[in-house]
This record gives C-alpha cells, structure tokens and sequence, in this order.
C-alpha cells in the first residue's frame, strides 16, 4: 500500500483512496492486535492495552521523525514514503512469531 502511494503520490485521484486504505486497515488491525493481546495478560488488562496504545504511539513517532530526516535531506516526499516502507519490512523481517496465549484455566506460574 506504502508503495501505491509513493508512487501515485502526485495523483490526488489515486492518493486519497490510498490514504482511505491505509486508515482502514490500521482500525481493522489495531482493534485485533488489542483483543488479541488481552489473552496474554488477562489479571492486567488495562496494562495490556495501555502498553499497546504507547507503542503504537512511539512507532507513529518515530515514522514522523524518519519521514522528517529523509525529507529534510532533499530526498523528497515519496522517498520518504520508500523510506517507511522499508522500515516496515525491516520491523517485519525481526518479529519472531508470537507465542501462544496462556491458557486461563491454569494455575501455574512462569515468572
């Protein structure tokens, strides 16, 4: 998607749709992620979901900021765009898969 828009970035016709897009699918994925998260921890869940609103804030952050040092180097908006799509796929490629969910039932502790 990140790639459609920095190609399609000067075109106002393709843009907007794009951004709809994009939006769409980060209110799809976010509101999974947080039902998802609340089987890991389910005594603090409150914690649980605040821990995952201040990282999506810290990753909005940090995309703002990279997307501000490829600009101000004169690379230009769309390669700012490339820039956060690489970033992307590099946070992607370093995920490990996630482990599954306790199961409520037990009683045990791993701490």
């Amino acid at each position: 998607m990140t790639v459609a828009l920095a190609a399609g970035g000067t075109n106002i016709w393709l843009l907007l749709p794009g951004l709809f897009g994009v939006g769409a699918a980060m209110m799809v994925a976010i509101s999974t992620i947080q039902v998802r998260l609340t089987g890991f921890a389910p005594e603090a869940r409150s914690l649980m979901c605040a821990m995952n609103l201040i990282s999506l804030n810290a990753a909005n952050a940090f995309g703002a900021w990279t997307g501000r040092l490829a600009i101000s180097a004169g690379f230009g908006l769309t390669l700012a765009d490339l820039v956060l799509f690489g970033l992307t796929l590099l946070g992607q490629r370093r995920t490990a898969k996630p482990a599954d969910p306790p199961d409520p039932r037990s009683t045990t502790s791993e701490c």
